[in-house]
């Protein structure tokens, strides 16, 4: 079992989005609003409902800070034009 729990970004809401994720079964999400997603948690003071979707980024993570950036897509023609 893994429990993640997430800050709720709504503004003055000091809640927590809160789920299990050890039974998603990563091969076959929901869709849920349109939109893949493995479960939709909603924050335990405001109510508001998130989605948990898969995601698949590259990212920049600065071991000191614990700060990350998501790296911009590029095109593969992009690529080629530099190489």
């Amino acid at each position: 079992m893994a429990i993640e729990a997430h800050k709720c970004n709504v503004e003055g809401c000091t809640g927590h989005v809160v789920f299990e994720n050890a039974d998603f079964d990563m091969q076959k999400p929901y869709t849920i609003r349109g939109l893949y997603a493995y479960d939709n948690p909603s924050c335990n003071v405001c109510k508001k409902e998130f989605l948990v979707v898969p995601y698949y980024a590259v990212i920049d993570f600065n071991s000191e800070t614990h700060e990350s950036e998501i790296l911009e897509s590029a095109f593969m023609s992009e690529v080629k034009q530099h190489a």
